[in-house]
C-alpha cells in the first residue's frame, strides 16, 4: 500500500477533475421539470403532481418521506398534489432533491467507502441543521437547512468516483495523523471535497445558500451572507459525529470539542432534542428516500 505520507503527485486541480464539466453528474430531468413548475405560480398542484407521477420511483420516495414520523402529518397522503396543499411548494422543493439524490450517483461502489455511512451522516446532519433552525437567527425557511446538511459532504461522492485512491489515502492520513480532513485532501488529493461539492452545486444551478453552507461547513467562524446558516450547517455536521447527550453535563462535554458552537444561540436543551430526534428518524428518513441499500441489517 502507498505511503500515506508522501504526497501524490501531480495534485490535482478543478481544472483537471472537472474539466468543461461535461463528465459532472446531472440532477435528473424530473428534478428539473418540477422545479420549475414549483417555481411558477400559475402552475396548479395538480400538474405538479402529475408531472411527479410520470417517474413511479421518485413519487414512491415523495410520497413516503411526506407520511413518514418525520413531518408528523395527521393522516396519511395518498398523492402528490395533496402532499404541495399541506407542506407547501418550498418543503416539496426540498423532498424532491432528497428523493433523487441516491441516484445521481449510483455506482461509486468501492468496498473502501461505504455508501450507507455516508448517507447515514448526511441525514443526521441535516436533521439537526433543521430541527436547530427553528429557533436560529436569520433562517427563514428550516426546510432550507435540511437540504443544506443532505448536500454539504456531496463534493465527496463525487472525488470517490473520480478518484477513489486519492480519497481514501487522505482518510487514511487523516485518522494517522490526527490531521483536518481539509488539510489531508490537500496532502493527497490537491483539491478539498468542500470545493468540489461548490462546483457540483453551482454546475446543478443550486441556491447561493445551500452552496455557501456546502463551502463553508468546516469553519468555525467566516463571514458572507449566509454566515449564520454555514454555522448552523458547520455545527450540525460535528453534533452527527456524537451519540445523543442525555442530559446537560453530556451536552456540555461534547461541546466543549466544538468550536464557537455558540454562535447559533441554540441552548442545551435545544442541541441535545436536535441530536436525540436525528438518531430517532434517520433511518427512517433514508429509508423513505431510497438511501438504504438491501444489506442493512446484514452480517
Amino acid at each position: 500500500m502507498q505511503n500515506a505520507e508522501l504526497k501524490i503527485e501531480p495534485p490535482l486541480t478543478l481544472d483537471s477533475l472537472i474539466g468543461t464539466g461535461q463528465n459532472l453528474p446531472s440532477l435528473p430531468e424530473i428534478y428539473i421539470r418540477v422545479s420549475e413548475q414549483l417555481e411558477d405560480e400559475s402552475c396548479s398542484v395538480q400538474q405538479i403532481g402529475a408531472t411527479v407521477q410520470n417517474d413511479p420511483a421518485i413519487a414512491t420516495r415523495v410520497l413516503k418521506m411526506v407520511n413518514s414520523a418525520y413531518y408528523g402529518l395527521p393522516k396519511q397522503v395518498s398523492s402528490v398534489a395533496k402532499s404541495v396543499s399541506l407542506l407547501g411548494r418550498e418543503r416539496l422543493r426540498h423532498i424532491l432533491i432528497g428523493s433523487v439524490l441516491r441516484g445521481v450517483f449510483t455506482g461509486n461502489d468501492n468496498p473502501a467507502f461505504s455508501m450507507q455511512e455516508f448517507w447515514q451522516h448526511s441525514i443526521k446532519t441535516a436533521i439537526i441543521a433543521r430541527e436547530l433552525s427553528t429557533t436560529a437567527r436569520d433562517i427563514e425557511e428550516p426546510e432550507s437547512m435540511f437540504t443544506a446538511g443532505l448536500l454539504h459532504d456531496i463534493g465527496k461522492l463525487l472525488l470517490i468516483k473520480k478518484v477513489p485512491e486519492r480519497v481514501l489515502a487522505a482518510e487514511e492520513l487523516m485518522f494517522r495523523k490526527r490531521m483536518d480532513i481539509l488539510s489531508a485532501e490537500l496532502n493527497q488529493i490537491g483539491l478539498t471535497h468542500t470545493a468540489v461539492g461548490e462546483t457540483l452545486m453551482n454546475h446543478w444551478g443550486l441556491p447561493p445558500l445551500l452552496i455557501d453552507c456546502a463551502r463553508n461547513h468546516h469553519e468555525a467562524v467566516h463571514d458572507g451572507p449566509n454566515r449564520n446558516a454555514s454555522h448552523l450547517i458547520y455545527l450540525a455536521n460535528q453534533l452527527s459525529q456524537y451519540v445523543p447527550p442525555l442530559d446537560h453535563q453530556e451536552t456540555r462535554d461534547i461541546l466543549d470539542y466544538i468550536d464557537n458552537w455558540d454562535m447559533g444561540n441554540a441552548s442545551l436543551d435545544e442541541i441535545a432534542s436536535a441530536c436525540q430526534k436525528a438518531d430517532d428518524m434517520v433511518f427512517e428518513v433514508m429509508e423513505s428516500l431510497g438511501m438504504i441499500s438491501i444489506e442493512i441489517g446484514a452480517d
